[in-house]
Order: structure tokens, then C-alpha cells, then sequence
């Protein structure tokens, strides 16, 4: 059995600052880079860390990735690899980034967006192996659109067949909701003030007519997909795939969001999901929401989440 460490962490942009110049390329930056390890300033360090958000990190020679990677390895991490994901529909320039360290990590097969042959099946999937092993983990990142929770659940849909028991298999992401039950969902949903129409309309079920103006039931149909929904009469989750969110594995639902201006409640939207063979070698204790470095300034706008597996 080999422990693994897979965490994380939608940095805001990648901590990308005001348009500029690169002191190395002149056209690929600027970046605070002090935001990417200060992410990483508890010392925990992941054999995968996958981030959120890597605004442009795949351009000008992939200069934003291997700066990050260098800047953690300055900080005293890993000489970690970096891998560019994609986005759906090509919604915007921030897809997340892998970063592996091969240390501890066998790089396989990684499902390249911008190879020719690639699938849409197959986007960000790594698949990998423990050294001296041959025996094979999935692993894909993920950022669920943030428009539309209909799209949200056709995306995650196509996630079914990695919750096949033969293959372990992580889903890690910026999910931009939550599943199902009360220790998830918002309890301001319907507060009068919390929330103006736009922001509504990204979280909730569309109703249509005269139901569209409320009440508003919190749409968390992308990640019962996943997990299943959870029915009230049982507390137990009921049609899913085979996944498991494992914020509910640890009974540790903390917010993954920093406060909001408004005071609108902040929610576990970054989440690390497991397959049956995962969530069966979860090692208890070890899921973590990561303070911030200075919570009086945050480096991002969402808490980095981890957690460990004995496989």
C-alpha cells in the first residue's frame, strides 16, 4: 500500500496581475507567483496538485506552468511536471494545470487537448501508476461552468464511466455547486437582498413562468449525478454513479468560498471526488480545507481542499 496526496486549489486567475511585461518573455505575464506557494505555505506539499483557473498558463511556451512549478520548487516543493487541461466549449482561458511530481508519480497517458485524434471523452484524464506498479488511477480536474446548472449536469454526466469500480479514479475540481442535503446547501437562497437576478439565475433550477421569480430551489443536480442525492427520510445518498464526495467521507463540510461583500453564504464548491476503490482506501483525518497563509488577505477567492489515499 502506497499513501498518495491529491489536493486542490482554484487560485484566482493563477495569480495573474494587471497586463504587462514579462521579464522573460515580454509576452506571456505577469504573474504573482508568491499567490501560487502561498497556497502551499503549510508545507503540504501533494504528489498531485491540481489548480484551478490557470489563466494562460498553456501560452508562450507554457510559461506561466513552469514558472508556477519553479516558484513552488523555490518554495520548497517538489520539481513538479506540468500538465495543460481544457475547458469545455472552450469557455474562457483559465483551465486548470496538473501538476505531478514524478517522484512519486508514473505518468502514463495524458489525454492532451491539442493532439490530434483527442476525444472529448477523454479530456484532462491522466492516467498514471505508483512506482514498481503497474496496476493503473485515473485522475481528471474539472471547473463546472458557472452559467448554467443544465450544462453543469451534462458535463458531469459524461463522467459515468469513471465511476467504474475496475479503475480507481479521482475527479477533482471547482465544481461551481454543491450536491444535495443541508450540511451543503445554501440556507439564503430566498433571502430577500442576498442575491440579485443574475447571480440567481447561475444557482438555481430554471422554473419558468410565474415560478421563476421564486422560491428558488438550489440546483444541485450536477453532483447528485455524481454522488446521489441525498434523501431526507434516510440520510443516505441514493442514485449515483459510484462517487463520493469527500468532504462527506470526513464529515467536514467547511467552505471552500471566502466571505462574500454581500454576505452571502460561502459554500464547499471545491471538492475532491472518489470512486468506489478511492473512497475505500480514504485514510481517515486526512481531508483538509487549507487556511490561508493571512486570512486578512487571501491569496485567492477559494480555500485549497486535500486529501490522502492508501492504495
Amino acid at each position: 500500500m502506497t499513501e498518495l496526496r491529491l489536493s486542490y486549489a482554484n487560485i484566482e486567475h493563477g495569480g495573474k496581475t494587471e497586463a504587462g511585461y514579462s521579464a522573460y518573455s515580454g509576452d506571456g505575464g505577469p504573474y504573482d507567483y508568491s499567490r501560487v506557494t502561498g497556497m502551499l505555505h503549510d508545507g503540504d506539499f501533494p504528489d498531485i496538485f491540481v489548480m484551478g483557473e490557470a489563466d494562460d498558463y498553456e501560452l508562450h511556451g507554457m510559461e506561466g506552468a513552469w514558472e508556477a512549478a519553479a516558484a513552488i520548487r523555490a518554495a520548497g516543493g517538489p520539481g513538479y511536471m506540468p500538465l495543460p487541461c481544457s475547458l469545455p466549449r472552450e469557455w474562457g482561458p483559465f483551465a486548470p494545470m496538473i501538476f505531478v511530481d514524478p517522484t512519486k508519480v508514473v505518468v502514463r497517458r495524458f489525454y492532451y487537448h491539442r493532439l490530434p485524434g483527442f476525444a472529448a471523452r477523454n479530456r484532462n484524464l491522466l492516467v498514471f501508476t505508483l512506482p514498481g506498479r503497474d496496476d493503473p488511477i485515473r485522475l481528471v480536474p474539472w471547473h463546472g461552468d458557472i452559467y448554467s446548472g443544465d450544462t453543469r449536469l451534462a458535463d458531469n454526466r459524461r463522467f459515468d464511466r469513471f465511476a467504474d469500480p475496475a479503475i480507481p479514479c479521482a475527479l477533482l475540481g471547482d465544481w461551481n455547486t454543491v450536491p444535495s442535503g443541508p450540511h451543503f446547501e445554501p440556507t439564503d437562497l430566498n433571502k430577500p437582498g442576498t442575491y440579485n437576478s443574475r447571480q440567481i439565475n447561475r444557482k438555481v433550477q430554471f422554473q419558468g413562468g410565474t415560478r421563476q421569480a421564486g422560491p428558488h430551489n438550489y440546483d444541485t443536480r450536477a453532483l447528485d449525478a455524481l454522488v446521489g442525492w441525498l434523501n431526507p427520510d434516510t440520510g443516505k445518498r441514493e442514485g449515483g454513479v459510484g462517487f463520493h464526495h469527500a468532504a462527506e467521507l470526513a464529515e467536514d463540510y467547511t467552505p471552500t468560498q471566502i466571505e462574500r461583500p454581500t454576505g452571502r453564504q460561502p459554500l464547499a464548491i471545491d471538492g475532491i471526488l472518489l470512486n468506489d476503490p478511492l473512497a475505500a482506501a480514504y485514510v481517515p483525518g486526512s481531508y483538509r480545507v487549507h487556511d490561508f497563509r493571512d486570512p486578512g488577505h487571501p491569496e485567492s477567492d477559494h480555500k485549497r481542499v486535500s486529501v490522502t489515499i492508501d492504495i
